[in-house]
């Protein structure tokens, strides 16, 4: 069975748990337990997981948590603990050990997993940062294989709703806090400049602001971005969950856990933005495809060939993406070869732009472009490449010295690893699915 994550249960009672466990496979996370908080520890040293989950290990769980964080090689793995009671105290506790996160243990699948999935992929970022240092240092490239969140930076939050929460007064201290006065505001502020969260104080149109929940985290430039709802007991959590909250806050809120938790969720962002920022050390002179600024595709080649090896060696996830746009030929005859090549390279910056951050874009022969996604099912993949594909068709490009808007069809094709495969085979039969 392909695995989503790989986790670690850390706690002392096996019965809970394998409970535990349990609810976890059934949704595709590998997971396996320690019952001792020294367990744990070697466990997540051996086996290098995509997340632990610390309950009751025989000890403080925060010192285990605040153990895992210190040693290098299990430094950037999430640890997120398990609250019985007083989950306030543990989340605030958490912030300050420098841990990722706080899960009560009666939580529903609907929050458990939209919870865990940000933390899953964060684990796919350090993976893959990592994985670009590996086979940057081939093409003689120093690259930083480990990063640490930003030290000093001021977060900006975002503030959409009326404030009666007081979420100001609770967070202008430690962040600016940014407060548009409505949602089509709001929607123009993300559109502008970067935030490292926004909080929804959700009031009597909660409707509308569920919508903008799920039309922030749609966006494939802002569906990182930790969404933080305050709401009335009316609202589903499961139904703000599956619109894309981050967290789910009822009133009466305790403000040391709003607080607490959010700031943990800004952390986080911060870190993405380091990861993010630490990814293009890999992308140089040498690895660097000229026409295009993507990655060249001898680089390509040898980063598919590592991250097929680990897919098929740990059962983990790997798509392939080709994008062919067969009128570039005829834009180069009919405006000229600067023409084809100032469309080429706005083509490769619009498909970089449309994916996440860990995944790779590479400018593969003429007229076509392929992706890598690690760690992402082929049903995940398609929806990606079809939403990049329609924006691309719907797209007026304007190219230099040409008085007329350009407009390009786009054939695309994706498939998953698979036993047997080479990179060969994979590449292959990706280029061979171009509808």
């Amino acid at each position: 069975m392909i695995r989503l994550a790989n986790v670690i249960v850390v706690h002392g009672d096996r019965s809970e748990a394998d409970a535990l466990a349990e609810r976890l496979e059934r949704n595709g996370y590998h997971t396996s337990v320690s019952t001792a908080a020294h367990q744990g520890l070697a466990q997540a040293e051996a086996d290098r997981p995509d997340l632990v989950l610390i309950g009751e290990p025989g000890g403080d769980p925060i010192t285990l948590g605040q153990a895992l964080k210190a040693d290098p090689s299990t430094a950037d793995i999430p640890v997120v603990i398990l609250a019985r009671d007083d989950q306030a105290t543990s989340t605030v506790r958490a912030l300050d050990a420098g841990l990722d996160g706080v899960i009560g243990w009666d939580i529903d699948d609907a929050e458990l997993f939209a919870r865990l999935r940000p933390l899953v992929r964060l684990a796919t970022m350090h993976s893959e940062l990592r994985q670009r240092a590996i086979v940057a240092r081939q093409f003689g490239v120093h690259a930083r294989d480990r990063v640490k969140p930003s030290q000093g930076e001021r977060p900006s939050i975002l503030l959409i709703g009326s404030d009666n929460d007081g979420i100001l007064a609770l967070l202008g201290a430690e962040a600016e806090v940014v407060a548009p006065g409505n949602l089509y505001e709001a929607e123009e502020m993300l559109t502008r400049r970067p935030f490292d969260a926004a909080v929804m104080c959700v009031g009597p149109d909660a409707e509308g602001m569920l919508d903008f929940c799920s039309q922030v985290r749609n966006n494939p430039r802002l569906f990182n971005l930790p969404m933080v709802l305050v709401v009335d007991s009316g609202v589903s959590a499961v139904d703000a969950y599956r619109r894309g909250a981050s967290r789910v806050f009822f009133r009466p809120t305790d403000t040391a856990e709003l607080r607490a938790a959010v700031l943990t969720l800004v952390r986080r962002q911060q870190l993405r933005w380091s990861i993010r920022g630490a990814m293009f050390d890999s992308l140089t002179p040498a690895t660097r495809d000229p026409a295009t600024g993507s990655y060249s595709r001898a680089f390509f080649d040898k980063y598919l060939q590592n991250r097929l090896d680990i897919a098929l060696n740990h059962d983990r996830h790997l798509t392939v993406v080709f994008f062919y746009v067969p009128n570039l030929d005829g834009v180069r005859r009919q405006f000229g070869d600067d023409a084809g090549e100032h469309l080429t390279l706005q083509l490769s910056q619009w498909i970089g732009g449309l994916l996440r951050a860990e995944d790779v874009t590479a400018h593969y022969d003429r007229n076509k472009f392929v992706v890598a996604l690690p760690d992402t099912p082929l049903a995940e993949a398609e929806v990606v490449m079809h939403r990049i594909a329609g924006v691309l068709a719907y797209t007026d490009f304007a190219v230099r010295e040409v008085y007329q808007p350009v407009k390009v069809w786009v054939q695309v094709g994706c498939t998953d690893a698979r036993l047997g495969d080479d990179m060969a085979k994979l590449v292959a039969r990706a280029h061979q699915n171009l509808d």
